[in-house]
């Protein structure tokens, strides 16, 4: 008897496979469709809003959203203490925040990436071992503080907030991926292909990198999430982006100044950080989920 399901998985495509395994799990499937709203929302939305962020009409601050009783249609969510728009403000300020978040962490990604892989595939074993206890050295301190003592170097502004957060992402992708491919080096199958003559090179490309990508995901997700908040943390304390140019952190700062006065202008952009982070989580999370699926299959 011939398994149909099996003859018919065989069929499909490495990409639809894939897609059937992600899409069986409906938080994963409920994290792209919200992550693909933001980023619409957040980079193609600004298109279509009129108002400039950095207009300032004192005869209309501090508007109530437009839902309020003292609403204005024409800000949907109000102003702020400076009467501008508050929409276009949050969708520039998320724009600002994760642009350069997703920046810093994609170039820390690929260097710290490389220098984890470079370290694990030395062949000196004292290297080895040195490198080891510099990273975990490294890894133990806080990114938020080696961001602060980069931008304390650099000075205050958002590129070099970007900068200083890919710099504290370092330590954490070359820990990963360095303890990654130490891992994968310990197998047998990895060891008979040593032994059969491998360069270290080619079992890079063809072996280590491939099976450690579920790891290098994770951390990515991960680390998108940590550039996303640190970098609105040292826009809240006046360290990254400088008035009046919107972004998430200075916004909830701005925010909490007055929130006794308008609850909403500190409310909006702690929630739309929450749900960015969340689907970003979550998209990370169903990548791994199909990454380890089908090596389990494979093997």
């Amino acid at each position: 008897m011939f398994d149909l399901n099996r003859e018919a998985r065989e069929i499909q495509s490495d990409k639809d496979i894939a897609w059937e395994i992600y899409k069986k799990s409906t938080t994963d499937m409920i994290g792209l469709y919200t992550l693909i709203l933001c980023i619409c929302v957040i980079f193609i939305l600004p298109i279509w809003v009129n108002f400039d962020p950095l207009t300032q009409n004192v005869a209309e601050r501090l508007l109530p959203p437009s839902w309020s009783d003292r609403g204005n249609l024409h800000h949907f969510l109000g102003t702020d203490e400076f009467g501008r728009d508050f929409l276009s403000r949050l969708l520039i300020g998320a724009q600002n925040t994760t642009k350069y978040a997703f920046l810093a962490c994609f170039s820390s990604l690929i260097i710290g990436t490389s220098l984890g892989l470079m370290s694990a595939m030395s062949r000196s074993r004292a290297r080895k071992g040195v490198l080891h206890h510099i990273f975990d050295i490294l890894f133990s301190i806080p990114s938020i503080l080696i961001a602060f003592i980069t931008i304390g170097i650099l000075g205050a502004s958002l590129p070099h907030a970007a900068l200083a957060i890919g710099v504290s992402l370092l330590p954490r992708f070359i820990h990963e991926s360095y303890g990654a491919a130490k891992k994968e080096l310990e197998k047998e199958y990895v060891r008979a292909e040593i032994s059969d003559g491998s360069s270290r090179l080619h079992l890079t490309f063809t072996t280590i990198l491939p099976n450690i990508l579920s790891t290098i995901i994770s951390n990515m997700s991960q680390g998108i999430s940590i550039a996303i908040i640190d970098i609105a943390a040292v826009g809240y304390l006046g360290f990254g982006a400088q008035p009046p140019t919107p972004e998430l952190g200075n916004m909830l700062a701005s925010g909490i100044d007055i929130i006794y006065v308008s609850t909403s202008k500190a409310i909006i952009p702690g929630v739309a950080m929450i749900v960015l982070i969340a689907s970003i989580q979550l998209v990370g999370h169903g990548i791994c989920r199909v990454l380890n699926t089908g090596v389990a299959d494979a093997a």
